[in-house]
This record gives structure tokens, C-alpha cells and sequence, in this order.
């Protein structure tokens, strides 16, 4: 005859659980039976694995972004300008002709 650990009520011999309070009784700790706490735990546990990844790589594709974005205001900001031979007006950098007086501009 078996009987619960936990709440002492009469067990089946072959029973993995106590079908009166549900703790896993010693022939089910030694087949190795999980409980469902136990799976949703190795879940919970999983889930957070890779959620971690997964903010891993978006910090840093965020990262990578900002260092883009940075680089594209500095160039923006401190662009060379390009001065017109025919009038002298300063045009950016990126200019191909004069906005002043049309002329083809050299870079």
C-alpha cells in the first residue's frame, strides 16, 4: 500500500500523480514523469532564450542604424561646397550646375 507524501491519502501503486492533491509521487520522480509546472517552466525559459536573441539583434540593427544616420547628417552638414567659375556663387556639393547661372560645374 502506498500513501502521498504530501497529503497522506491512499495512492494506487502504479500512479505517477495523487489523484486527491496532484503532487507526483515517488514512482512517478523515479520514471521521470514531468509535471506540467515542469514543462511550462523549460516554456517559459525557451520563450525567454529567444527573446533575448531577438533583442540582441535588434539592438544591433538599431545600432547600426544610428551610425548610418549619423554619418549621413555629418555629411550633410559639413558637405563641401562647390564654387562657380562663371558668377563665384557657392553651391553644395552635390550641385552639377550653377543655381545662379546655369553653368556646368567641375567636381
Amino acid at each position: 500500500m502506498v500513501y502521498c507524501d504530501k497529503c497522506g491519502k491512499q495512492v494506487p501503486d502504479d500512479a505517477y500523480f495523487c489523484p486527491n492533491c496532484g503532487v507526483r509521487t515517488k514512482k512517478g520522480v523515479e520514471a521521470g514523469v514531468s509535471t506540467p509546472w515542469d514543462e511550462m517552466r523549460e516554456a517559459f525559459s525557451k520563450m525567454g532564450k529567444e527573446l533575448e536573441k531577438a533583442f540582441d539583434l535588434a539592438a544591433k540593427e538599431i545600432q547600426e542604424a544610428f551610425k548610418i544616420a549619423r554619418e549621413n547628417i555629418r555629411k550633410s552638414t559639413y558637405a563641401e561646397t562647390v564654387v562657380c567659375t562663371g558668377c563665384g556663387v557657392t553651391n553644395p556639393s552635390n550641385s552639377s550646375y550653377c543655381y545662379k547661372c546655369g553653368k556646368e560645374l567641375k567636381t
